[in-house]
């Protein structure tokens, strides 16, 4: 009897499960899955380079803002009909987007993809914590991060294939029999909770604000790299609102009784110190999921498919350990003792990147992605206990929203370094390495002998080929070597953080 009684419970959790999954992985997705289609869509909307990287911007732009309202929301309506809503308007906008024929309707239907979606991640995770028992939370956050680390492994194969077999539209036309399978599953079995009776006031001036640092923070990183920086006009003016409206936005987050969102929570010791960190994972994670495509489409040669293939290893490797981390945090284990192991193992992964150059195997991509990855999730479960572990439930959702917050940062950041560091070393390797091709060096003559190429136009494109590429190789190691500084500064936070006396904490899950 006992066991007929257990049944239909393990059946619901298995299916809300499922539901928050899907969910997540389709919004996860949608952040890589169309990189790949960018060329494409540049065609078929009749937009320039730089307008077509708002497809990219508006989503990161809209998921920034809407994020730490995340707790507000969820007090005013409740997590299963945010979560239905957020499904349903992610489904309905990928549709619209798939049907786009201009380059304003792709960016608004973008934008609504981002608001829409962007709670997906602390309230799936809280209607996962509320439907399984303590004892078994590390491994439901575990599962849940290894879902939701199939994004960037599918992202990269799946938009290659949808692309070149397809059309780029089914980038987007993809999420809609997922989304729909997955609302029927949250409609079905996923119970109505926190709901406030008495939820706290919009305060109007906070929000402002708010939206308007962040989305002005946001656009400095997205289009910095594009306009030079400071050297632009728009970047130092939203800057300026930026720093100005993030001031006012704390300052009044910490005077007020009930803010838009309670930044007092950042008090908080191991939830401080584990947003930082969660910043830091961002920027390493973002940084190769950037940099990796790069390298090997443009400079090694591969096929978007086949540098999908290649980069995938390094997300089974995280999902194998994010399994272990949960099976072990679930034993006892010391989270900040898998958090330090998992930062070594990063840091050894990207030390290989350091010694890239343009002749390399496949294998010396797979096997340090291999490594990475298990150091990039022997990191993420036991952070986020860490984080949590002195959080009451009510202050979970909020906490989770701020912490979503601050790894959506670190992404945008680490894009926002590594591409200008790509750019700006590139050009300054050229011109070191230019100045020395002169046809008075001996050493030219010795190297234009050994090519057996006679002097002409066509020798001269060869050798600025040549150069061009060994140029952009010395712009992409830097690029490394800041993902391997990424992971190294993630070690003295996590030596300040104390061993959690709760080890089935209400758990934020990241996305990757």
């Amino acid at each position: 009897m006992a066991e007929a009684a257990e049944n239909p419970q393990a059946l619901n959790r298995a299916a809300i499960t499922f539901a928050v999954m899907a969910s997540i992985v389709m919004n996860v997705l949608d952040t890589t899955i169309v990189n790949v289609a960018l060329p494409h869509m540049q065609g078929g909307l009749r937009a320039n380079v730089d307008q077509v990287s708002w497809v990219l911007t508006s989503y990161m732009l809209a998921m920034v803002v809407i994020t730490p309202l995340t707790g507000l929301l969820v007090e005013r309506f409740g997590q299963k009909r945010l979560m239905l809503v957020g499904v349903g308007g992610f489904v309905f906008a990928s549709a619209m987007a798939g049907q786009s024929h201009s380059i304003v309707e792709m960016v608004v239907w973008r934008f609504l993809q981002g608001a829409l979606g962007a709670t997906m991640v602390p309230v799936g995770q809280s209607i996962l914590v509320s439907s399984y028992p303590p004892e078994r939370r590390g491994v439901a956050m575990a599962t849940l991060g290894m879902g939701i680390m199939l994004g960037p492994v599918l992202g990269p194969i799946l938009g290659g294939y949808l692309t070149d077999d397809w059309s780029w539209r089914w980038c987007f036309y993809v999420n809609v029999p997922v989304g729909l399978l997955a609302l029927a599953l949250l409609v079905r079995y996923v119970p109505e909770a926190g709901k406030s009776a008495r939820p706290r006031v919009i305060d109007w001036l906070g929000f402002t604000a708010m939206a308007t640092g962040l989305g002005c923070l946001q656009l400095v990183l997205s289009l910095g790299d594009q306009d030079d920086w400071f050297s632009s006009q728009r970047i130092r003016l939203l800057a300026v609102m930026a720093v100005a409206s993030l001031v006012l936005f704390v300052w009044r987050s910490l005077t007020i009784e009930r803010p838009i969102v309670n930044l007092r929570l950042l008090k908080n010791g191991a939830l401080a110190l584990g947003s930082l960190g969660i910043g830091l994972f961002g920027l390493a994670l973002y940084g190769v999921m950037v940099i990796l495509p790069i390298f090997l489409q443009e400079h090694m040669g591969y096929e978007p498919q086949t540098s999908g293939l290649v980069m995938a290893p390094q997300g089974l490797g995280a999902m194998v350990s994010m399994w272990a981390a949960g099976r072990l945090l679930n034993r006892g284990a010391n989270p900040r003792a898998l958090a330090i192991t998992g930062v070594i193992l990063g840091a050894f992964g990207s030390s290989f990147t350091l010694s890239y150059n343009l002749g390399i195997s496949p294998s010396w991509v797979i096997w340090p992605g291999v490594i990475r990855g298990l150091g990039l999730g022997l990191i993420s479960i036991p952070l986020f206990t860490i984080a949590f572990s002195t959080l009451t439930k009510a202050e979970t959702a909020e906490g989770s929203g701020l912490f979503n917050l601050m790894r959506n940062l670190g992404g945008s950041v680490g894009i926002a370094l590594i591409t200008t560091i790509i750019t700006e070393y590139t050009q300054v390797a050229w011109n070191q390495m230019g100045g020395h091709i002169n046809p008075y060096r001996p050493a030219f003559g010795v190297y234009d002998h050994a090519l057996h190429a006679p002097p002409g136009p066509a020798t001269w494109q060869m050798l600025g080929f040549t150069l061009g590429q060994h140029a952009a190789m010395r712009g992409i190691l830097d690029a490394f070597v800041l993902v391997f500084w990424g992971f190294i500064a993630m070690l003295p936070l996590v030596l300040l953080m104390r061993r959690p006396a709760i080890q089935h904490a209400e758990l934020p899950v990241v996305e990757s």
